[in-house]
């Protein structure tokens, strides 16, 4: 695969091949994904699910920041 040097350089920074780097993305993105009905229960009722989403933000941030 052909990547732009922008592309090198943060596959470089986050030290992580290609494969890896996509896994963890489609990782974070499943995790958010399914943050979204959380979120729309939260919206209408406010006492369910009062730190779910931002604990979990904050840990996928805090698992970034490790590697």
């Amino acid at each position: 695969l052909m990547f732009s040097a922008k592309c090198k350089e943060h596959l470089n920074n986050a030290n992580e091949t290609p494969l890896k780097h996509m896994a963890e993305a489609l990782k974070i993105a499943a995790k958010l994904q399914m943050l979204v009905p959380v979120l729309l229960v939260h919206s209408v009722a406010p006492s369910l699910f009062p730190t779910t989403a931002s604990v979990v933000m904050a840990d996928i941030l805090k698992s970034r920041k490790k590697k």
